[in-house]
């Protein structure tokens, strides 16, 4: 059953839904492993408790969570927005089920209790919730333990752009770097580690690396 925080307009479940084509890259095996690589360099700067429970925000094909349960005897959910995604994700990772829960969720509205996971993992995820990645932000604080890690890659919009894309669609709330990183500390996430990429789209957009502790 997907948690839902109010009626979505058009564009929010537009956005939030994989096209076809990003659904072809998404669930591409060369992107799976890209993932993996990715998320491997950003666990060098987590320290995780033996057999550590982990939550994945968007979890595609799986390949994060694959990467944890064989890494750290993670005993994890692997949760999607889109029942396909999270049926793939399913067969994908059937050899890991006594470690994998998957399910369907809006990550604005999680459904568990307070301090609940180790980490929470999210890679190009917020940017596909417009006006909402807020809500995810403030929800993965809430269901984090004292001590925990939120690691995340994503598209970011620098402040200059976020500046005018405000005036224009003031309702979208684009991702924008320096928004984020208040909300992030508002919610009571430190950055540890913090790293942009080169732009692109004539630099309206960038991507961003990124580990948060809670203390």
């Amino acid at each position: 059953m997907t948690e839902k925080t109010a009626l979505d307009s058009w564009f929010a479940k537009r956005m939030m839904q994989l096209t076809r084509g990003e659904r072809r890259f998404v669930n591409d095996p060369a992107n799976a492993e890209r993932v993996a690589r990715i998320a491997g360099s950003l666990l060098e700067q987590v320290t995780l408790p033996p057999e550590p429970r982990c939550l994945e925000i968007g979890c595609g094909q799986g390949a994060v969570t694959r990467l944890l349960v064989e890494r750290y005897g993670a005993r994890m959910v692997a949760s999607d927005y889109d029942p396909e995604q999270v049926a793939l994700a399913q067969e994908r990772l059937a050899d890991l089920d006594d470690h994998v829960e998957c399910r369907v969720m809006d990550a604005r509205a999680m459904p568990f209790d307070d301090a609940q996971f180790d980490g929470v993992f999210s890679f190009y995820v917020l940017h596909h919730i417009p006006g909402g990645w807020r809500q995810v932000v403030a929800e993965t604080a809430r269901v984090l333990r004292p001590g925990g890690w939120f690691v995340f890659t994503d598209l970011v919009v620098p402040p200059r752009a976020g500046r005018l894309v405000g005036r224009l669609l003031h309702r979208l709330d684009p991702l924008e770097e320096t928004a984020l990183h208040t909300c992030l500390a508002d919610n009571g996430l430190r950055l540890r580690h913090y790293e942009r990429g080169r732009g692109f789209l004539t630099g309206l957009m960038g991507h961003c690396a990124a580990v948060a502790h809670k203390a």
